[in-house]
């Protein structure tokens, strides 16, 4: 495990449960390796914003919306980090395995609330192929955090960061016919 990460849940003498599993590129990809529902992992994304840098923490199957953590930091200058800046302000661990713990870098951290809703939430380990399985409660007591409500599902979000009206999908032909029928 990542020894950074291990002094940190030793010394807060931390419940949880070390996770293998293969490697993959997103944080829903990894959801779905370790198969586990993508609004219980932790999905850890570097911000820069007016005073340096900061951690917003969502869950996996969602994405950030930079308006809504905006209001939640307190000013509009902020934007994703590049893969260089967060390289640099986490410089010991690769995108995708950093850990929601933005104490451990001097980061204020910001988590979107729907993690808190499942009995257990699984975070990034530290390094590609590790994850933490641990009780929502034990996250939120570990986490040195501000809560809210910041994350979207995927599908609504654009490039943009600005949320669009989910299109309806025309029902299936014969689902149709049997509304009709009734």
């Amino acid at each position: 495990m990542y020894e950074r990460l291990h002094t940190f849940l030793n010394s807060r003498q931390a419940k949880y449960k070390e996770i293998s599993h293969a490697s993959a590129v997103t944080a829903q990809e990894q959801a779905a390796v370790m198969h586990t529902p993508g609004m219980r992992v932790a999905k850890v994304l570097i911000v820069k914003e007016r005073d340096g840098f900061a951690m917003a923490v969502v869950p996996a199957a969602t994405q950030v919306d930079l308006d809504r953590l905006k209001g939640l930091i307190g000013h509009d200058d902020l934007r994703l980090a590049t893969v260089e800046e967060a390289g640099g302000v986490v410089p010991d661990c690769m995108p995708g395995a950093i850990p929601p713990f933005g104490s451990l870098y001097g980061l204020r951290t910001f988590v979107d609330r729907r993690l808190f809703a499942a009995p257990e939430v699984t975070v990034p380990g530290g390094s590609p192929g590790l994850a933490i399985r641990m009780r929502s409660a034990e996250f939120g007591r570990l986490v040195d955090a501000q809560t809210g409500d910041f994350a979207v599902p995927e599908a609504v979000v654009t490039t943009a960061g600005v949320m669009r009206d989910r299109v309806r999908r025309p029902r299936a032909p014969a689902r149709a016919a049997r509304r009709k029928g009734r």
